[in-house]
């Protein structure tokens, strides 16, 4: 049986700490995303691939979906969470579990884990109003509710080492190399 605490399998953190170590070339991937129109504002996200080393880490199988849309009063019908809401929702996930992974690899059992989001965003910057207003969120705020029997600097660790190590955190933080390349078909 795996050990796991906090139904977080130990056993395979460990592992893939060990190979990290052992080939750092297994470390860095690359995620793949593609994205495609549907209508209007709709879009259909498929996540999958992920590469490491030159070669395939993920299995062939693996395909997650997510539809995203605007709201009614920005262009869309509102058929899936808009890119600004899987933004922050891909923060509060990568906390979340995040937390859960410290705490069962620093042995604090917790029983509830809740994340509180607030995220700020000036829309007349996207349309164009103000050029002073940025077009993204200016602050995303959040509270963390961790319930456990573990004293409470056990249980503060495990949050603190996530605002230190998550890679949607740092993302956001952090100046990152965008870059794009446009390819044109007629149709």
């Amino acid at each position: 049986m795996a050990e796991q605490l906090n139904d977080v399998n130990l056993e395979g953190m460990k592992a893939a700490d060990k190979a990290f170590r052992e080939n750092p070339a297994l470390a860095r991937r690359t995620v793949k995303v593609r994205s495609s129109w549907l209508k209007g504002t709709k879009t259909m996200i498929e996540i999958g691939e992920q590469v490491a080393d030159g070669r395939r880490v993920t299995p062939t199988t693996r395909k997650f979906v997510v539809t995203a849309d605007a709201p009614p009063g920005l262009a869309g019908v509102d058929a899936g969470p808009s890119a600004p809401e899987l933004l922050m929702a891909a923060l509060a996930h990568c906390v979340t579990a995040g937390i859960a992974t410290n705490a069962a690899m620093f042995d604090v059992p917790i029983d509830g884990l809740d994340i509180e989001m607030d995220g700020d965003i000036d829309l007349r910057g996207v349309f164009g109003h103000d050029k002073s207003v940025r077009n993204g969120f200016s602050d995303i705020r959040y509270t963390v509710t961790i319930h456990s029997p573990a004293p409470e600097e056990k249980v503060r660790r495990c949050k603190e080492t996530i605002d230190r190590k998550s890679p949607v955190l740092d993302t956001l933080v952090k100046p990152v190399n965008v870059s794009s390349t446009f390819v044109h078909k007629p149709s």
